[in-house]
């Protein structure tokens, strides 16, 4: 299929997607529990005056209403506001309408992408190796334990680790590293470390069982064959040809990094889009918390994109459909 086309499929398909994530998410939180004008900021700033002058009180949520939209049937509230999100005009919070929502998240989305951005590199740097030594040695000990170790990394959550970094570096042997906020480059080791230990869980387990099945193949046994050595053979052939595969991997696995960065960055109190997404799910603040969602969804989807065409210009044989 050509490139052309096949993006513009694609891109198609994201928006279609786009518009059903918005309409639903917008629906859902319209109907949630609680809502605006029960949120933290009404109750501390309207709530003696709801007592003093009901009138004014009136005159007060009115205006609240007419500036989101919120007096409008839910249907036209539900349009207008899709259409807002499609050309980024995310106007202001509930909770922060001082400061416009594209203003919060060019300062939170920066933050979140680079501790996943961090945690990919460093689940590279270290997965490569071991999934390799883990093929090259397949059925031994150090195969079982590298794959043991693999899994509990899989398995234990990024937020227990933090709360472990926490206890260790903020606790027991405090000092070393710092355990909270943001602002010089030691604020994000912790982070990084503990969101990366999943992902470096996934790349070794992908390197080994894509180098496992790369060295099955003909023309390994070929080269060996031909007497060439056994290390040049791992590398020239069977290593870069799972490196390139390994891109479908990592694509998605930085998009579902940055969604996963909510907890983390809640334990160091830190200022990314997770602790923006939080923040507005528990305040109930209906724009804010839906743009992040919209964010996160669009980055997801845009990764897989970009993977497929990369993958297809790195590999011949891969056809886009």
């Amino acid at each position: 299929m050509n490139l052309a086309l096949f993006i513009g499929k694609r891109l198609l398909t994201i928006l279609i997607t786009v518009v059903a994530i918005l309409a639903i998410s917008f629906i859902m939180m319209r109907f949630a529990p609680g809502g605006f004008f029960n949120s933290a900021t009404i109750a501390s700033g309207l709530g003696t005056l709801a007592l003093q002058n009901p009138h004014l009180y009136q005159e007060y949520l009115q205006m609240f209403e007419k500036q989101y939209g919120l007096n409008q049937p839910l249907w036209r509230q539900t349009l207008t506001y899709v259409w807002h999100s499609l050309t980024f005009n995310f106007g202001t919070s509930f909770e922060n309408p001082s400061v416009p929502i594209i203003t919060q998240l060019k300062t939170a989305l920066p933050i979140s992408a680079l501790l996943a951005g961090g945690s990919i590199v460093l689940a590279l740097l270290i997965g490569i190796p071991l999934g390799v030594i883990a093929a090259v040695k397949r059925n031994t000990w150090i195969d079982s334990v590298l794959t043991t170790l693999s899994m509990t990394g899989q398995a234990i959550p990024s937020y227990v680790l933090g709360v472990i970094a926490v206890l260790l570096f903020g606790v027991w042997i405090s000092g070393i590293l710092p355990v909270n906020g943001w602002g010089t480059p030691a604020d994000a080791v912790l982070p990084i470390v503990c969101l990366s230990a999943g992902n470096i869980g996934v790349i070794t387990r992908y390197m080994r069982s894509s180098l496992v099945e790369g060295l099955r193949q003909e023309y390994i046994r070929t080269a060996e064959a031909k007497g060439i050595r056994y290390w040049h053979i791992i590398w020239r052939h069977g290593i870069r040809n799972s490196l390139t595969a390994l891109i479908t991997v990592v694509g998605p696995t930085f998009a579902f990094t940055v969604v996963g960065t909510v907890w983390v960055e809640n334990i160091f109190s830190i200022p990314g889009l997770g602790t923006l997404l939080a923040n507005a799910f528990t305040s109930d603040d209906i724009p804010l918390a839906i743009t992040s969602v919209y964010i996160l969804s669009l980055m997801v989807m845009l990764m897989n994109l970009i993977v497929d065409i990369t993958y297809s210009l790195l590999d011949p044989r891969v056809k886009l459909r």
